[in-house]
């Protein structure tokens, strides 16, 4: 370890980089990911390992805005393209990398750093908590049949050079009221929600469009692709694999299913990233034909900052907790708070240092409630949470939304 240095990269090292990543994802560099790596990290964002000349470890930071309860909007470090190569296994690259990516983040004035996790074993031990899940779905289209009660309308289909604009305002309203969606920029909706490069396909055609019309304008909108097949007596039997279903209304958000649900030739839907509750299932006659094959962590959540992060959310119940929070990874976190909430508003700031805490968390735990989906129950009795039982009630009643939190985006 002591051979190895740990630092930004320079403009010059910069394709020697998207190298790495691209081989430590067990990938082949694309021209197009380097260019859109090189657009995503200025070289301030960026660490990399070194061992000489060579990078053998990498770590990238993005500026991301997320969505916390009560519709407010939080400055967040994104954590992504983490690797290590396995030539360089337990020799503590990670954990180096790791604390100074997380206090480049604090003193840039990050209160949270947000992560998805390609490896769920990893990151509880650096402070992340799972704060949101998503479900993989299997949809028997042609055996959808919705509810009587349900109203369903025509949606229309649009083409790519227009849909950004068709569909932007709606995505930052419904990203706007749901706890783990994140803003979108330019380069956002450019790179990575509408680039439709051919290796992205497998096999499966370019993005689809289409939208739905709402009094007031475009209410919804699903991205999606199609790939033909056969079943074995020779009828179609192809796919439907949706990219994005957004709706901010219950009418656009059955017209968008019932559209996607009934393309001729494409019996079968798959979904990869749903939300833990949706109503899709409750609008249908047969649920079970809206298969869930897996639930899976999503959007893990690292408290940098107590105080401002605690203080920028929104709560559903008022109330008044002292607690002490443990982070063994970063201690100067670490220590005992008030969170007093009046009005569904918070302010936390540092306790005295003999305070009498009502409970104590681990701040995996914190992350974990951080968006409103987490269990304080279910997490003291995995000893993550130490407290009396009213203690307890107070910090569930306090923290939970009825908004469950979502993440939308891999990145």
């Amino acid at each position: 370890m002591s051979d190895i240095e740990i630092r930004p990269v320079t403009e010059a090292e910069f394709g020697n980089f998207t190298a790495a990543i691209s081989e430590g994802f067990s990938s082949d560099l694309r021209e197009v990911i380097a260019e859109r790596d090189r657009r995503a990290f200025p070289v301030e964002r960026t660490l990399a390992a070194f061992d000489g000349a060579t990078i053998v470890g990498t770590f990238g930071g993005l500026d991301l805005t997320l969505t916390v309860p009560g519709e407010q909007q939080i400055a967040i470090e994104g954590t992504t393209i983490v690797t290590v190569f396995p030539t360089h296994r337990r020799m503590g690259l990670l954990r180096s990398m790791m604390d100074q990516h997380l206090e480049l983040a604090y003193q840039r004035g990050d209160a949270l750093a947000g992560l998805w996790s390609s490896s769920s074993d990893i990151y509880g031990r650096f402070g992340y908590g799972i704060a949101t899940h998503s479900r993989s779905l299997a949809i028997e289209g042609s055996q959808i049949i919705f509810r009587d009660s349900v109203a369903v309308e025509r949606v229309r289909r649009v083409s790519p050079e227009t849909v950004e604009s068709e569909i932007r305002d709606v995505y930052g309203r419904v990203a706007l009221r749901t706890p783990g969606m994140f803003a979108r920029d330019d380069l956002i909706w450019r790179d990575h929600v509408l680039a439709d490069d051919e290796w992205k396909r497998e096999g499966s055609t370019t993005h689809r469009f289409v939208v739905h019309d709402g009094p007031k304008g475009v209410d919804g909108y699903a991205i999606y692709r199609q790939k033909a097949s056969e079943s074995n007596d020779g009828h179609p039997n192809g796919t439907v694999s949706i990219v994005e279903v957004i709706a901010e209304s219950a009418v656009g958000r059955a017209s968008l299913w019932a559209y996607l649900t009934r393309i001729d030739g494409c019996p079968n839907v798959r979904v990869g990233n749903a939300p833990l509750v949706d109503p899709l299932s409750a609008m249908v006659t047969q649920p079970r034909r809206v298969a869930v094959t897996a639930v899976y962590d999503a959007l893990w959540i690292r408290v940098l900052d107590v105080a401002t992060a605690l203080s920028t959310r929104r709560y559903e119940t008022d109330g008044s907790l002292v607690f002490e929070v443990l982070d063994s990874f970063r201690p100067e976190s670490a220590g005992i708070y008030r969170l007093t909430v009046e009005g569904g508003i918070g302010t936390c700031g540092r306790s005295d240092a003999d305070a009498n805490a009502d409970l104590r968390i681990d701040v995996e735990a914190l992350g974990a409630l951080y968006l409103g989906g987490g269990n304080a129950n279910h997490l003291a009795d995995a000893g993550r949470v130490v407290g009396s039982a009213e203690a307890l009630r107070t910090l569930h009643r306090m923290f939970h939304t009825d908004e469950q939190p979502w993440c939308n985006w891999v990145f």
